[in-house]
């Protein structure tokens, strides 16, 4: 399952596999905004008894353990929950809670709206393998898996620069997770609309290659450039 990550004053706050995000990246972006001193660093916040009562009660009420904290290896730091991540922020400037609050929300908003994105995408998906299957059959031709995995792998080619299959191994993905999930919103956007887009071209007879062609065109004239962008914004 993937968790929300969220960006402030160009810090990159990591979250781990349960949930809890990186404090000291926190600190780190509080810092770089002006809005904390390097004495607000998450061991003083977590040594309050004020702040440890409330780990406490949230112990009692989550599965997850609310606050980790690791000394060395490749993730040292304290790592907390989304709401101990907000007390804490509190805990340094109430501007920079409001900052980090607003942060969540616009990443849970995003978060909501890929999600619609990617229902999009799996709902256009059965229209393409219905004109395939349609195509097919009006040439009184066989119909094998084969054909259909055919055209998901055009057009994972064009957009993602591989087939599903490698990115599932790239990105290092479960058998029983979909690819969708993993995918950035602009990625999404890609192939939804080239699927559309090959639909339509299969139900007027194109062949592979013509088709193949046209929906590069459209990926060099509408997505190349946005996926570029959206890469770069994820990178910084």
């Amino acid at each position: 399952m993937k968790h929300l990550t969220i960006i402030l004053n160009s810090v990159n706050v990591r979250v781990d596999s349960e949930g809890r995000y990186n404090l000291n990246d926190l600190h780190k972006s509080a810092v770089a905004g002006g809005r904390a001193k390097e004495s607000q660093r998450p061991g003083e916040f977590l040594k309050s008894r004020q702040i440890t009562r409330f780990v406490q009660e949230l112990a009692s009420a989550t599965i997850v353990a609310p606050v980790r904290t690791i000394n060395g290896g490749k993730n040292p730091g304290s790592w907390g929950i989304e709401l101990v991540a907000i007390r804490y922020a509190a805990w340094i400037e109430p501007k920079f809670e409001i900052q980090v609050y607003n942060s969540f929300v616009e990443a849970k908003r995003k978060k909501a709206l890929a999600e619609i994105n990617r229902n999009t995408s799996r709902l256009e998906y059965k229209p393409m393998t219905d004109a395939i299957k349609h195509e097919r059959e009006a040439q009184g031709k066989t119909i094998a898996p084969h054909h259909f995995s055919n055209e998901a792998d055009l057009i994972n080619r064009i957009a993602l620069d591989m087939t599903a299959a490698k990115f599932r191994v790239y990105h290092d993905i479960g058998k029983k997770e979909s690819i969708r999930d993993y995918l950035t919103p602009e990625q999404i956007h890609c192939i939804t609309e080239l699927q559309r887009a090959n639909t339509v071209f299969i139900a007027m007879g194109w062949d592979f290659e013509q088709r193949k062609s046209t929906l590069m065109g459209i990926f060099d004239k509408n997505h190349r450039q946005p996926l570029i962008e959206e890469q770069h914004r994820l990178a910084a």
